[in-house]
């Protein structure tokens, strides 16, 4: 069990009363002692299975505390191991249990929204990585060369903002949702825009296979961008992300984009849109798989207000994907 160190500075002569708030949550160390003149600090060792409860706890506690504030390490190792091993009491094994069982395969929601909200952004190293992404994969469109494609795919610098865009759609968070909308779509059209330019300075074949392959939408290009989408979310929330590089794979965002861009600058507008279309395909289900697959996993704001806020926002955004779906099978199965 993959264990997490929380270490808060507060005011001297504050805290005494954490104890009590954490006595039902199930610690493998406290620790406390003084640094500085006036401040105080408390280590609590943990669980990773028992770190969203316990920051749920702490946060309006510490919100009222003057220069208070919490870090959340992650622990490498510990020794002894058998004396920092989880003890469950005897009174509350079959809830801990049930609890851990539910939570113990995916991060906290403080390490999650840590993880992708810190990735998105239209920085200047982003918008290189989508462009140099967008010509790998049009020197693997152009060469037939699926390796080439491949190396396209792994790089996946669209990947995070439509993950980021779906969690804040779970979290009701419009501030995360603007931001990685705005990265989304810049980077989106920068591909397409790249490919543009490729395609009006090179002729490419419509018949070469790799083009062809990524100008037709049927059904099960639909469900592996539903199950690549949910695959992506599994990843991010175990924090496995060696599992992260075949998710880059299997979702395949830039070879759509770069193809359409390759075939509107041959004036191949028939077979762009076909391709362009995939790629919005993909778009649909990536964010529609990634909020049902957090919700599933119980990521969720901390307070009973916030969580009527978010599941307003969840809904909407369900319903907005949804439709979106629709309306592009009815455009490409008509």
């Amino acid at each position: 069990m993959e264990q997490r160190l929380i270490e808060i500075i507060l005011p001297e002569g504050k805290g005494d009363d954490i104890p009590e708030l954490l006595h039902e949550q199930s610690l493998a160390g406290f620790w406390r002692d003084s640094v500085g003149e006036h401040q105080a600090r408390i280590r609590i060792l943990l669980n990773r299975s028992e770190v969203e409860p316990v920051l749920d706890i702490l946060e309006p506690y510490l919100e009222e505390l003057p220069d208070a504030a919490a870090l959340l390490l992650i622990v490498e190792a510990s020794i002894p191991r058998k004396r920092f091993a989880q003890a469950k009491s005897e009174d509350n094994a079959i809830d801990d249990e049930e609890d851990e069982n539910q939570a113990s395969d995916r991060l906290s929601r403080h390490e999650l929204y840590s993880d992708i909200a810190s990735n998105v952004g239209i920085s200047s190293t982003y918008l290189l990585m989508v462009v140099l992404s967008a010509i790998i994969a049009a020197i693997g469109l152009l060469r037939n060369d699926m390796a080439i494609i491949i190396g396209a795919m792994v790089l996946a610098p669209l990947l995070i903002p439509n993950v980021a865009l779906a969690l804040a759609s779970t979290l009701g968070d419009t501030e995360l949702a603007v931001k990685a909308l705005k990265a989304a779509a810049t980077g989106f059209f920068l591909a397409l825009a790249t490919g543009v330019l490729i395609g009006f300075v090179t002729t490419i074949g419509p018949e070469t296979p790799a083009i062809i392959a990524r100008t037709k939408l049927d059904w099960g290009d639909l469900i592996l961008a539903l199950a690549s989408g949910a695959a992506g979310v599994l990843a991010f929330t175990s924090g496995g992300h060696l599992s992260l590089i075949g998710v880059m794979v299997a979702v395949a965002l830039m070879p759509p984009l770069v193809t359409a861009g390759l075939l509107f600058g041959n004036n191949l507008t028939a077979l762009g849109l076909k391709a362009l279309e995939l790629a919005f395909a993909n778009v649909i289900c990536i964010n529609l798989s990634g909020i049902v697959t957090f919700s599933l996993q119980g990521i969720r704001p901390a307070t009973w207000w916030e969580n009527s806020k978010a599941g307003k926002a969840k809904q909407r955004a369900l319903v907005a994907w949804v439709v979106l779906l629709a309306l592009l099978a009815l455009i490409v199965w008509r």
